[in-house]
């Protein structure tokens, strides 16, 4: 006859947020004792879904872990011996990283409940401890995933610094992987790996021959503290980690600059040092702080430092540093106005190889300096210089018009409206000028025509130069303006028979 009086318990909520399949079976026999009001097994049989969970999970994991499989293997000879492995199944559990401390002293007392309650004999357990062992057990293992630690961790590690073919050779490849092995490792040993990893990495930094275990343990790096958060560090552990670990942090974490804005000041400015002693023998380096530099990343005082040491490059380091033509432009000045060949033409080697649209991005007034500067370094017969005119004069749309514009305006006056013909180019300059558009082309004649009409001339220049020009401007139908423009002023100009009055006249 059915006892009215008996109580009963609804577990269906908790068995809701059960994770894995295989273990629903058991937790689902204790859902059915708890409708029923045998509480004393429903009890037991949340104990024994616990317990073979937690047995399922080591040997789940121990097809990539040796520690788990060891545990496994003590696991199955104390079964064959017939002795409890419940409390050492909790124990292992709390060593291997599967419960963390609280976890362990909770799911401890649901097991000696569970010894208690297992004997006929004694007192059945309430509604209340029902559900709260059911709570516990559902919390601390039923709805966790898998979760590896140590031993895979060292067994991942020996693995990607060892075996050359355990992944693919490509980022998109090591991100992808990392973002696997991301969800079964316990978050718990996220510094541990990493910190064990830079470990290993740094010693390979400066060694050609395992330079893909480098490169993909920076890929790797990369990846994960992208997925996890730099907070697995404090401020105080990263200033001290890239202090110990500079040529790997400058690599993993000055590639993105949402990783080196949060790692903390006195970590970046230890990076940031870092990379200016390296760009000592490696230039390339800069190109870091570059890319932090334009994604707003470094303080005032890291951009200060980076401009001051780009100035400092001569221009064959510039040139291997592969900086931006924006980066490296005032640098790039120094070196045209070197009257140097060998400062001038490394510098117009590097503008030509960042191309036209690097050109591009500097403003109006800083492309037209460099074609000035350009055409400069040509007159001083530069042969870097010299080529570049050569092809420009070929194609005159294939650098920015600003820069033309500059080429051409400093072929006929300075910055001062003085006049002065840097004219060794000038078939150069026209013929770059005749590819033009007509509006763009009428642009530059007027703008020079009109520093012609309210310039000086400089005190060597005399109508034998001005007529020199204007004989060779008479080939394009387009310079009439800048041709009256010329011959108005050396109208003003005394011709050369006046000259010699004028020298007599002194004497």
């Amino acid at each position: 006859m059915c006892d009215k009086n008996r109580q009963t318990v609804d577990l269906s909520e908790y068995a809701r947020k059960i994770l894995a399949e295989e273990d629903r079976p058991l937790f689902d026999d204790a859902v059915q004792a708890g409708k029923v009001g045998a509480l004393r097994a429903a009890y037991v049989m949340i104990w024994l879904a616990c317990a073979e969970s937690l047995k399922r999970r080591f040997r789940e994991a121990q097809t990539r872990d040796n520690a788990a499989g060891t545990i496994v293997s003590e696991i199955e000879e104390k079964e064959c011996q017939h002795k409890a492995v419940d409390k050492f199944l909790l124990e292992k559990a709390r060593e291997y990283g599967f419960l963390s401390d609280s976890g362990h002293k909770r799911l401890n007392h649901v097991y000696e409940m569970r010894c208690v309650y297992g004997h006929p004999y004694e007192e059945a357990p309430s509604q209340e401890e029902v559900l709260h062992a059911a709570a516990l057990v559902v919390e601390h293992v039923l709805s966790k995933p898998v979760k590896l630690r140590h031993g895979f961790g060292s067994q991942l590690l020996k693995s990607l610094l060892t075996n050359q073919t355990y992944l693919d050779n490509q980022e998109t490849a090591v991100t992808a992987f990392t973002k696997n092995i991301l969800q079964r490792l316990d978050e718990s040993i996220h510094g541990w790996l990493l910190d064990n990893y830079w470990k290993e990495l740094e010693n390979l930094a400066d060694d050609s021959s395992t330079e893909i275990f480098f490169r993909r343990g920076i890929w790797f790096c990369r990846a994960m503290l992208m997925k996890v958060g730099v907070g697995v560090f404090s401020h105080d552990e990263w200033h001290e980690m890239v202090n110990k670990f500079p040529k790997t942090l400058m690599r993993a974490l000055c590639s993105i600059a949402d990783l080196f804005k949060e790692i903390g000041e006195r970590a970046q400015d230890s990076l940031v040092g870092s990379i200016l002693d390296e760009s000592g023998t490696r230039s390339w380096v800069l190109c870091y702080l570059e890319r932090l530099d334009n994604d707003g990343a470094l303080s005032e005082r890291q951009k200060q430092r980076f401009a001051e040491r780009v100035s400092s490059l001569s221009s064959s380091e510039l040139k291997s540093a592969s900086l931006t033509t924006k980066t490296c432009f005032q640098t790039l000045i120094v070196a045209l106005r070197s009257y140097n060949w060998y400062e001038q033409n490394p510098a117009i080697e590097l503008i030509i190889s960042n191309g036209p649209t690097q050109a591009a991005d500097l403003n109006e007034d800083q492309q037209v300096d460099l074609g000035r500067n350009i055409l400069q370094a040509g007159e001083g017969k530069a042969r870097s210089a010299d080529e570049f005119l050569e092809k420009l004069s070929q194609g005159g749309t294939s650098w920015p018009f600003d820069v033309v514009r500059g080429i051409a305006l400093e072929t006929f006056t300075n910055e001062k409206n003085e006049i002065r013909f840097k004219d060794r180019h000038l078939n150069h300059v026209l013929s770059a000028l005749a590819h033009l558009t007509d509006k763009q082309r009428d642009q530059i004649v007027g703008e020079i025509a009109a520093s012609v009409h309210v310039g000086v001339p400089k005190d060597w220049v005399d109508r034998t130069d001005f007529n020199r020009v204007i004989d060779s401007l008479r080939a394009y139908g387009w310079t009439a303006k800048l041709i009256s423009s010329l011959e108005a002023k050396a109208a003003s100009l005394p011709g050369e028979d006046e000259e010699l009055w004028l020298s007599s006249d002194e004497v």
